[in-house]
């Protein structure tokens, strides 16, 4: 498994999750490869035979205490467990601060991993050290806070942008009805000692760090054409801390299940714990076509724990043709990593 880490450059006006970010790749892999490589590799997907498979993108955080520390951020996993049970006030206010954390840090992650954290115990970690913080300075117990303290993160800030529509002919502001045709548009930004990162199994890797050399220079996600999206990388070797004996696996991708998955989850003796998006996209002039909405696709998002012995495998779904004649393929495959959970 490799790590990828990404250093923005400028901000980002698109969040990568794993199908976005797959596209990306693929589009690169056209502009490297050509139209017929792109349909060979296509068809490697549709015949299992796995060029990449990519988690969706994620938080890290370079702490510096004398030493550089990267701490990595990953989706706090889903998990039906007991209940959390608010016995004060204050208890509602700290637990309504709980529910609203999405990325923890790998450390915490890898309890979940082991089965020796959930929802409930975590709760109690934080419920501990926010009491001991708020206390006063020369009251507080600096055990309990170094113990129970770890680091999350809410989501990744956003900020808008204000944008301006340009009249091609004249060079000044596009007016309509006398007014000129202004837009705001967010951008994802990341803060001082912020990055990001995915994770990704390759078949060969020099193929791929050939597609992220070429998106780099030319950005990745929207906005392209107006600077945005460019970055620098590092790839390494990267294995998590997870049991040799597991009971089930956390998606790290969004992941829409074959045929014969989507049986095994709908049974009543596969326990999993899940939250669905619907993704919409467009496919447009980056494949010589005019800009058109792809099928809408449900899926399971990231942090979507399933009870299952045999790591799950996900699909390419088909969301579109160029053109009436050729598919346009959107990537739900099945990034996960082993745990035994409670």
């Amino acid at each position: 498994m490799k790590i990828i880490r990404i250093i923005p450059k400028t901000n980002l006006s698109t969040y990568l999750r794993s199908d976005t970010l797959w596209g990306n790749l693929v589009y690169a892999y056209k502009l490297l490869y050509g139209e017929i490589a792109l349909e060979n590799l296509l068809e490697s997907y549709l015949n299992n035979k796995i060029p990449f498979v990519v988690s969706s993108i994620f938080p890290f955080e370079i702490i510096k205490n004398g030493s550089d520390q990267i701490v990595y951020y990953f989706p706090k996993p889903l998990l039906g467990g007991e209940s959390i049970k608010a016995e004060s006030p204050e208890d509602m206010t700290i637990m309504k601060d709980f529910k609203s954390i999405k990325f923890i840090e790998q450390r915490i992650f890898e309890e979940y991993l082991n089965g020796n954290l959930n929802d409930k115990s975590l709760f109690d970690r934080f419920k501990l050290y926010r009491i001991e913080e708020n206390k006063k300075k020369e009251e507080q117990d600096e055990n309990i806070i170094k113990y129970n303290k770890f680091r999350y993160l809410k989501d990744i800030k956003s900020t808008y942008n204000l944008h301006n529509s340009i009249d091609r002919m004249s060079g000044t502001t596009l007016e309509s009805e006398g007014r000129g045709q202004i837009y705001w548009e967010d951008e994802f930004v990341l803060g001082d000692g912020m990055g990001l990162f995915f994770l990704a199994e390759v078949s060969e890797l020099n193929v791929f760090e050939s597609l992220l050399r070429l998106l780099s220079h030319i950005g990745i996600g929207g906005n392209r054409s107006i600077g945005k999206g460019s970055f620098d990388f590092q790839i390494e070797d990267f294995s998590f801390n997870s049991p040799s004996i597991n009971n089930g696996y956390i998606s790290l991708s969004l992941y829409h299940p074959r045929k014969e998955e989507l049986e095994i989850l709908a049974s009543e003796n596969t326990n999993l714990f899940y939250d669905i998006s619907t993704r919409i996209g467009f496919v447009g002039k980056d494949f010589n076509s005019v800009a058109q909405e792809k099928n809408p696709v449900n899926c399971f998002i990231e942090g979507s724990t399933f009870f299952v012995k045999e790591k799950l495998k996900g699909c390419l779904v088909k969301t579109a043709k160029i053109n009436q004649q050729k598919d346009v393929y959107s990537n739900y495959l099945f990034f996960g990593v082993k745990c035994n959970l409670r």
